[in-house]
């Protein structure tokens, strides 16, 4: 009996920690898979407000060439991320390519296009190309440095963030994000490009 007492608070102490552990303010309430491997996956975005407000402009900063092109946020389960391009879903390039890669034929306009990501893209401009991510604040934080900055699971006190962003929604297919910039707080939802995570590190 005491053996049946000692498994139930275990279960009921797992099934707590479960509850509270995952909870964001727009979800999940529960989930059975791990943070990190949630975080993991090439994002494109699907929703972006500035104080509050739909801003269809930043929105549209994700895309170019006619919108056929879209800006992808890759972060993998290793900790790191990366700002890269792809065809938008639906679209094959004239050479029948699926993804946008820089090649021996293409590489001055994969630059300009990237470039442009660079200049208009404001996501882009605060956190660069790529660079690390890790979570902060129990769970409750991604933060973000360039590379070279060093591990971001810093010691308190010790922080080389660049870029500390809320995490308001983390579903297995739905990411969303606040960010101060500029003085303002734009939240940034995406959806997974591919279904699979990242796994590879």
């Amino acid at each position: 009996m005491t053996r049946l007492k000692n498994l139930s608070l275990v279960l009921v102490s797992a099934l707590a920690i479960i509850f509270t552990g995952c909870k964001y303010d727009e979800g999940p309430g529960i989930s059975f898979r791990n943070k990190r491997d949630r975080v993991a996956n090439e994002w494109k975005i699907t929703g972006y407000q500035i104080d509050g407000t739909e801003d269809a402009a930043a929105k549209k900063s994700f895309t170019a060439a006619g919108d056929s092109i879209e800006m992808i946020f890759v972060m993998t389960r290793n900790y790191n991320y990366a700002m890269n391009m792809s065809y938008v879903d639906g679209y094959v390039s004239p050479s029948g390519d699926k993804l946008l890669a820089p090649s021996a034929k293409d590489t001055r306009v994969y630059q300009d296009i990237l470039g442009a990501f660079s200049v208009n893209n404001l996501l882009f401009k605060k956190l660069k190309q790529s660079g690390k991510w890790a979570f902060g604040d129990k769970y409750k934080t991604i933060n973000f440095g360039a590379n070279g900055n060093g591990d971001l699971a810093y010691p308190v006190g010790n922080d080389t963030s660049i870029v500390k962003s809320n995490i308001i929604m983390l579903k297995n297919d739905n990411l969303k994000l606040d960010f101060q910039i500029n003085g303002k707080t734009h939240v940034i939802t995406f959806e997974p490009k591919n279904k699979e995570i990242i796994k590879k590190d």
